[in-house]
């Protein structure tokens, strides 16, 4: 018992040292990241707020889109749309813009939906017409998601920072082996990326809005707004 106990200590602490060592090293990304997205819905908040029209045109458009698709909705399908984002979050990592730029994008979005019911704005045949519910119905997998994706973010970052590093030690003649740990964060925070939004699939597709009809008292089939 005492050397299976043993054992287990071993184990905990090699994955807690593993993983408290790759966000030290990558902790200054990941702030980085998540100012962007945050900043990104602050603006959106703004703008939801004070251009009512404009916003509640497009987000009338988006629900319309995501709402004639609802037979579709899975797990599965909710996954690969998450999964596609985020990878392409990390590969745009090699260009080093895309990254920032997705982040902002997906902030601002999340961000002009809450602008946009907190100044009253209704959206029609689809029983999200505040903030409040608006953010019921995302909550449950928004915690989830929301730093998977931020997680995606840093992950196409410390990529960038490979290839910068690569690129400036062929210049200077210097081994790129002194990089390999970029490459081993980089993969690792993807997967970590990839599997919050792995869960968050599942609450969507499945808890999301039986959750929101509980608590709000609606009877929605299935939640219309997510984060790309």
């Amino acid at each position: 018992m005492s050397k299976i106990t043993f054992l287990d200590d071993n184990f905990q602490n090699k994955y807690k040292m593993f993983f408290l060592g790759l966000y030290n090293r990558n902790k200054r990304l990941l702030t980085l990241a998540a100012a962007i997205f945050f900043i990104s819905l602050a603006i959106g908040v703004f703008i939801g707020y004070f251009l009512p029209d404009l916003t509640g045109h497009f987000l009338t458009i988006l629900v319309q889109l995501l709402g004639s698709q609802i037979k579709k909705v899975t797990t599965l399908s909710i996954f690969l749309h998450n999964l596609q984002a985020a990878l392409f979050v990390y590969s745009g990592g090699i260009i080093g813009i895309i990254p920032a730029v997705e982040l902002f994008f997906n902030g601002l979005l999340y961000g002009s939906f809450v602008g946009y019911f907190t100044h009253g704005g209704v959206i029609n045949n689809y029983g999200v017409s505040n903030p409040v519910n608006f953010i019921i119905y995302t909550l449950p997998h928004g915690i989830f998601e929301i730093p998977g994706f931020i997680i995606a973010g840093t992950a196409g970052f410390r990529l960038t920072s490979l290839v910068i590093g690569v690129i400036n030690s062929m210049k200077r003649k210097r081994p790129v082996s002194e990089h390999y740990w970029k490459l081993k964060d980089s993969l690792a925070l993807i997967v970590i990326a990839i599997i919050l939004l792995s869960i968050a699939a599942i609450i969507e597709a499945n808890f999301s809005v039986p959750i929101g009809n509980y608590i709000t008292g609606l009877n929605l089939h299935h939640a219309v707004v997510e984060n790309y």
